[in-house]
């Protein structure tokens, strides 16, 4: 039982990882830092979980009385916030900025990298408990809507922005990736096929603009030459 678990929910986050190292052609990021932000990225699970625990019963109310006031709320101002805040956190303490980012496309990987780490994790507790079938829902659409969130938001940490200090842009990537997070959960959290379908739309269209971003970004590397 252990090991199918672990092969659906896991294993798709590190080929997705695997995948997307590989677009960072001229100077990839060194693999022992990629990994400390995978694993530090599933860890975070465990402390956000521990906080959106706290406001359970306000989201089952938010989602079951269809108040949308409530779900903007939970979807912003707690989930988003909570999740993609612990990220930015793993992603400040784990990694040496100024050494470890030295190219444009640099801040999207590692923002991906926590993203999915996260996503893992949080696809075994949910495969643990919702069944096989859900694993492997979340093992393409959640692990990619995390790597998006948080690797558009890494956007800003190398490349969006330029000439802000270090602080401004963890703090405006935060705030780009909590607002993609919080109105993809949004859409869900409608509970309607339209808007379900549109949260997917959405995942599509951010992975599609991320990836065309990455490659950009890449041609445009200093060690290219």
């Amino acid at each position: 039982m252990l090991v199918p678990l672990l092969l659906v929910s896991i294993l798709p986050g590190v080929l997705w990882l695997a995948f997307f190292y590989r677009q960072d052609r001229y100077e990839p990021e060194p693999k022992r830092v990629i990994v400390r932000v995978f694993l530090g990225g599933m860890l975070m699970v465990i402390p956000a979980g521990a906080f959106e625990l706290l406001g359970k019963e306000g989201l089952t109310l938010a989602r079951t009385s269809g108040d949308l006031g409530l779900i903007f709320f939970y979807s912003f101002f707690y989930i988003g916030l909570i999740e993609e805040g612990f990220k930015f956190l793993l992603l400040a303490l784990a990694v040496n900025y100024r050494k470890d980012m030295n190219e444009p496309v640099d801040g999207i990987i590692y923002g991906i990298t926590v993203g999915l780490g996260f996503a893992a994790l949080e696809n075994l507790l949910y495969t643990r408990t919702m069944g096989f079938e859900v694993g492997l829902w979340r093992a393409v659409v959640t692990c990619l809507a995390h790597a998006t969130f948080s690797g558009w938001g890494g956007y800003f940490l190398t490349a969006g922005r330029p000439g802000r200090f270090v602080r401004q842009r963890f703090f405006h990537g935060y705030g780009v990736a909590l607002f993609w997070h919080g109105l993809y959960d949004f859409l869900i959290f409608l509970d309607t096929p339209i808007w379900s379908a549109g949260a997917m739309v959405l995942t599509g269209l951010l992975l599609y603009l991320l990836f065309r971003k990455m490659r950009e970004l890449a041609a445009t590397s200093p060690f290219a030459n």
